[in-house]
């Protein structure tokens, strides 16, 4: 039977989903370490929905904002695995991964309270980097998830899959989750960001490159830290199937407010499967879609576990 960290604790937690800031710093540490649970891909790879599926289960909370801090380039993983430095992670912490425009730390501490976190392991950080590392990250995010009754918090920074032997090493209790899309849908959600290619033929390149990284970093993970989701499974064709196996790779009972979240909130038009049948122009389709499965079949002929869509016209 699962029993949520405020249950272990014979203590109730909050309703709130989120800690406002200011409030982060005045809760108590919890007296263990809890769960963290990371899930990653290419970008626009549906990490949010699998994120917010699983927050909808009382046992864990889901951070509302990308920390970025563990994952991205200069953060934890880098600085534990000596390719940057304490004063660089440093104004990347207080600075654009506090501060982003879209997300960004301020939504969940304030920032006396990160400065605080970071006060307190700034000199681990630079004898012992990895164990401070782990350190600071749990006082950090703990205490929100604490407050929820929760038994562990999850990250949807994409980066979080590129850095999977390193978070491994850091957090050998962790659960990632590896999390795919239809190469055609993300090459039409990344298109008009300011980021990634600016064709959609170019950004089925990106996809493949990208996705393909992502299995090789989760290689050397034993299967019971990784689990791989693809989204259109999860949303559309075998939505039971894949809802059942994301509870069973975490030990979860099924939860009637959350099967009541996935009927709801988790489905096709609010994924925007198959999205690709609109954006690109009707001339171009045929062409980007045979594009789309040789890339697929590269990938499937390679061993990885992805499932392509449907055949283009002429196969």
């Amino acid at each position: 039977m699962f029993k949520t960290f405020a249950q272990r604790l014979g203590r109730r937690g909050g309703d709130d989903a989120s800690v406002a800031p200011g409030e982060h710093e005045a809760l108590a540490a919890p007296r263990v370490r809890l769960q963290p649970v990371f899930i990653g891909g290419t970008g626009r790879s549906g990490t949010h929905v699998t994120a917010r599926l699983l927050g909808a289960h009382p046992a864990y909370h889901r951070i509302p904002t990308e920390v970025r801090f563990i994952s991205d380039k200069g953060g934890l993983c880098d600085l534990a695995d000596g390719r940057t430095t304490v004063p660089l992670f440093e104004d990347r912490l207080l600075g654009y991964w506090f501060e982003r425009s879209q997300g960004g730390l301020h939504r969940i501490a304030d920032r006396a309270t990160v400065e605080e976190v970071l006060r307190k392991h700034r000199a681990g950080l630079r004898s012992d980097p990895r164990t401070a590392a782990v350190a600071f990250t749990h006082d950090l995010l703990d205490p929100m998830a604490a407050a929820q009754g929760a038994q562990g918090w999850i990250d949807s920074t994409p980066t979080n899959v590129s850095r999977a032997r390193t978070l491994l090493k850091l957090f050998p209790e962790m659960r990632l989750v590896h999390s795919i899309r239809d190469g055609r849908d993300v090459a039409c959600s990344i298109v008009p960001l300011h980021w990634g290619p600016t064709d959609v033929d170019d950004g089925l390149d990106w996809w493949a490159t990208k996705v393909e990284r992502g299995f090789a970093a989760c290689d050397s993970l034993p299967g019971d830290r990784l689990l791989v989701m693809q989204m259109e499974e999860l949303v559309e064709r075998d939505r039971e199937r894949e809802y059942r196996r994301l509870l069973a790779f975490f030990g979860l009972q099924d939860d009637p407010s959350t099967h009541a979240y996935f009927d709801s909130d988790i489905t096709p038009e609010k994924a925007h499967i198959g999205r690709w049948r609109h954006d690109v122009p009707p001339e171009r389709q045929a062409a980007f879609d045979a594009h789309y499965h040789r890339l697929a079949d590269e990938l499937i002929q390679r061993g990885r576990p992805y499932v392509a869509g449907g055949r283009p016209a002429s196969a």
